[in-house]
């Protein structure tokens, strides 16, 4: 919740960027999301297959809704897939990498928990902040050969790097 998010922010020396409408409104967030039927869903497959291997990775998180400026989508120990659009004001934020099949507007933190490897990949770049593992870049404006292109951000050492996709 948003304890475990602030206390993640002052363990990797990041500023908690700004708390919007009700504390990022978590609750409503993950009702869409997450339905009742759902949960319910994985459990059995869970029963009737032998338990992961060590070390296998958390399933991505897959959010269809669009992201509204105040809120804020955390995919904790996982990659988050974003198919809507991330507005102004809007918060994603994964462990692993970041993938928004729609426009960026607001910010995207991938490698929150530490991840050097981690990536953000977007569709139609027009960022607020884009950070991997801590390390960050804000823009004021975008440089016109990134803006609305689709990109893809990761560290080089502990630069933070921004590259088009080519297509």
């Amino acid at each position: 919740g948003t304890r475990h998010i602030e206390a993640l922010a002052a363990a990797l020396g990041l500023p908690l960027i700004a708390k919007f409408r009700a504390a990022y409104e978590p609750a409503a967030e993950r009702v869409p999301a997450s339905a009742a039927p759902a949960p319910a869903l994985p459990q059995p497959a869970v029963a009737a297959t032998p338990p992961p291997a060590v070390g296998a990775a958390p399933a991505t998180l897959h959010h269809a809704q669009p992201v509204r400026s105040g809120q804020q989508i955390y995919a904790e120990g996982r990659d988050l897939v974003v198919t809507a659009n991330v507005a102004a004001g809007a918060e994603v934020i994964g462990d692993g990498s970041i993938h928004i099949y729609g426009n960026l507007r607001g910010r995207a933190l991938a490698g929150a928990s530490g991840n050097e490897q981690a990536r953000i990949y977007c569709r139609s770049f027009h960022a607020e902040l884009v950070s991997i593992a801590g390390r960050y870049r804000t823009f004021e404006e975008i440089p016109d050969d990134l803006a609305g292109r689709a990109v893809q951000c990761w560290l080089d050492g502990e630069k933070l790097m921004i590259a088009r996709l080519e297509r």
